[in-house]
């Protein structure tokens, strides 16, 4: 027993000195307030705090890539990616966007009184919510006395992206999903459409907005820079910066938006004009509201510096003295050219010369109207690929045309929904209505067509 007591009692001295050697403060420091002793082990422990505490992204590589948004950046308390694209300048740098008119952020619900403020001192008076009705349900935007709001769903009433409406950013099919939905949904083409018309009531600022301010709002932001003539490469460095405000955006996103797009429509211009329906005179009226001199006279925009608008009217007069000369339709032959001859001057305002010479296409396809024989709905089991550089259309009358097809449909599967037989100048041709898995159809011969068995295809994708 008494062995035991010393061995016990020593046991109790060695974890005494054992705290005491790690800093813990003795009684007598207790009290007499003494500041207690701290050891490096104590001292080693504060350090390794600081080094796991958060620290300020660096975004230096992306402005170095992108361009700082710092340069952009409307600094509100509410809101992380509030932006006037206002100042960014045509390919040819002739023009730029006004400041003041064009506004593009992330969703309203937390800004406070400052923040309205900076919003007036900006001249908002209308405010376009991209978003879904979950979403504006989930984090409503606050009301602006004086100002416009409209909400414009662009994926649908209804959506399942209602579900990540409070984390838009962690949605990990955010990106395949909307480059097929705000491509060719109805709900996007009827949305951006109606979005482009009301920039053109407005003669103050529009801010339009989503969730986040990256995706439905990114895109509607290369709509209105591709009409006012911004390059490609603008257009993505606009983008991408939603990077340093905390966003999650790639540049591939974007570009499989282009490829799918320009695989169908050649042109960004000619899907504007086609599927989403905004005009070339629309797209006229809409550089000269926001388009300005880079001068420094801050000159307004005028169609004829240009003479875009020029290819609208002058196929109709064309016709006209036609009739009087017919013994030498030589002069007429040189009378067409004038709506063409403006397509040099177009690419000043980043508008393709294929793009403004399309209208041409159309009048030729009514001259050889094909005449419909017979009709067939397909219900085919095989999916089908399109060989390159082929004529295709947008109605069975083959008066619509899309332009040629591209060499990337080659990574494009496709279905038969209908095959008719049309005769055009007597002769008989067989085409297929063809659909891709975004429902947009499109009119093309059969011979151009290339069947492909749909296990093949998807192992392939």
């Amino acid at each position: 027993m008494h062995r035991s007591t010393i061995v016990k009692s020593l046991s109790l001295a060695g974890v005494v000195l054992s705290l005491m050697s790690v800093g813990v403060p003795s009684a007598a420091a207790a009290t007499t307030g003494q500041t207690p002793i701290v050891t490096e082990n104590k001292v080693a422990d504060q350090k390794d705090k600081r080094q796991t505490a958060p620290t300020t992204p660096d975004y230096s590589a992306e402005i170095a890539q992108y361009g700082d948004v710092k340069d952009t950046l409307i600094k509100m308390t509410g809101t992380k990616n509030t932006r006037d694209i206002g100042g960014y300048k045509t390919a040819d740098g002739k023009w730029q966007i006004r400041k003041n008119r064009l506004l593009r952020s992330d969703n309203l619900n937390k800004i406070n009184i400052g923040d309205k403020q900076i919003l007036a001192d900006h001249h908002v008076t209308s405010i376009v919510d991209f978003r879904t009705n979950g979403q504006i349900k989930g984090l409503p935007d606050q009301h602006i006395a004086g100002v416009d709001y409209t909400a414009m769903s662009i994926l649908g009433e209804y959506a399942f992206t209602d579900g990540v409406a409070l984390n838009p950013d962690k949605f990990s099919g955010d990106g395949g999903f909307y480059v097929q939905q705000l491509e060719f949904n109805q709900s996007a083409i009827l949305g951006y459409n109606r979005f482009l018309n009301m920039l053109l009531l407005n003669d103050h600022a529009t801010l339009y907005h989503c969730s986040s301010g990256k995706d439905r709002t990114g895109i509607a932001t290369v709509l209105i820079m591709s009409i006012l003539g911004m390059d490609d490469k603008t257009i993505m460095n606009d983008f991408m910066q939603s990077r340093q405000t905390g966003r999650t955006v790639t540049q591939d996103w974007l570009n499989e938006y282009y490829r799918e797009i320009k695989s169908r429509y050649v042109t960004m211009n000619r899907y504007i004009t086609n599927v989403l329906g905004f005009s070339r005179p629309q797209q006229e009226k809409l550089r000269e509201m926001y388009l300005v001199s880079t001068d420094g006279t801050n000159t307004p925009y005028k169609s004829n510096d240009t003479g875009t608008t020029t290819p609208t009217p002058a196929p109709k007069p064309t016709p006209a003295p036609q009739p009087a000369p017919k013994p030498t339709p030589a002069p007429s032959e040189t009378a067409k050219p004038q709506p063409t001859t403006p397509a040099k001057p177009a690419t000043d305002t980043a508008v393709p010369a294929e793009a403004v010479n399309t209208p041409a296409k159309p009048h030729k396809a009514k001259k050889v109207k094909g005449k419909i024989v017979s009709t067939k709905k397909l219900h085919t089991k095989y999916v089908y690929r399109l060989k390159t550089n082929k004529k295709w259309f947008k109605d069975a009358h083959l008066q619509k045309l899309l332009g040629h097809t591209s060499k990337k449909h080659k990574q494009t599967t496709w279905k038969l929904t209908k095959v008719e037989r049309i005769k055009i100048k007597g002769k008989t041709h067989t085409y297929y209505q063809i659909k891709d898995h975004a429902g947009h159809k499109a009119w093309i011969l059969k011979s151009y067509v290339v069947k492909i068995k749909a296990n093949t295809t998807n192992h392939q994708s």
